[in-house]
């Protein structure tokens, strides 16, 4: 499984470096690291686990401007890294914030990069009850086994840095469940004031495209998306999350009691379910 997100996200990198200019590369080598426009915010976690919703709620805070497509940038070569940081630098002080955000789940796997390169940053790793996204994966990919493997391997990458001073740990079930203390702790952790309009991001105008390098094509039809799309698996997938970005806080908990039958859940728990336990999801969730 860690080898095949390994292929993943060297995939992502691969398709960056084809379309980055290749002259532009050498002069940035030259050239110190180029600086944040003020301490960045990473949004990272297993997929599925709300990262999305995360970056559309802090989206409409007046000081932070959330990028809306994931980079892996992380993954690129430092003068590639470079040139993504001036491009949210610039995204930024358009939009007249003072810090970005950005979010791309599978940078739970770069952490130790992301923080050697920006001593400043502060990270939010985004954590869901391993049935739910389990069950959440199924229906985008088919498979429920990858599902909860996918999340035992992503989870157990971020774990050493959840006590980390740099990181914030935040429970998509503590998000829906007591929202406003938790964005309160949140922001308390991001050294930025409240504002109650944190609680009403769907009042915004937030657009969220996907990966990258892929956003121009889909722009104009996310842009247009004004009802949920057919099917959340295959191209759908992305307008899906788009279309979920805009809408208000919905209860995603307990799923999995919807979607798994005894011999599915049999499944993920012998498979995760001492982890759930280590996380208080056994314990917290109806067996």
């Amino acid at each position: 499984m860690i080898q095949r997100l390994k292929r993943r996200v060297a995939s992502s990198a691969t398709r960056t470096r084809r379309t980055f200019p290749a002259r532009l590369r050498r002069l940035m080598r030259r050239g110190r690291p180029e600086p944040p426009i003020g301490p960045p915010i990473f949004i990272v976690g297993c997929g599925h686990s709300g990262t999305t919703l995360l970056l559309a709620i802090l989206s409409v805070h007046s000081r932070l401007h959330s990028l809306p497509y994931e980079t892996s940038c992380a993954t690129k070569d430092d003068a590639e890294m470079d040139w993504f940081v001036r491009r949210f630098n610039e995204e930024t002080a358009a939009a007249g914030k003072a810090r970005w955000i950005e979010k791309t789940p599978l940078h739970i796997y770069e952490l130790p990069r992301l923080l050697a390169r920006f001593p400043d940053a502060r990270v939010i790793l985004m954590l869901r009850d391993g049935r739910d996204v389990a069950a959440s994966l199924r229906a985008r990919t088919g498979d429920l086994e990858d599902g909860i493997r996918r999340w035992l391997d992503d989870n157990a990458a971020g774990e050493p840095f959840h006590d980390h001073p740099a990181t914030f740990v935040v429970k998509y079930e503590d998000l829906i469940a007591t929202r406003d203390q938790t964005l309160r702790a949140l922001i308390e952790f991001l050294e930025e004031p409240f504002e109650p309009t944190l609680l009403t991001h769907e009042a915004g105008d937030f657009r969220f495209y996907g990966i990258f390098s892929q956003a121009h094509r889909v722009a104009a039809e996310i842009d247009e998306l004004d009802a949920p799309p057919p099917s959340v698996s295959g191209a759908d997938h992305r307008l899906h999350r788009s279309w979920q970005a805009r809408q208000p806080v919905f209860d995603g908990r307990g799923r999995w009691q919807r979607e798994l039958d005894d011999q599915e859940l049999e499944m993920v728990m012998r498979l995760a379910g001492a982890k759930l336990a280590q996380y208080g999801y056994v314990a917290d969730s109806p067996a």
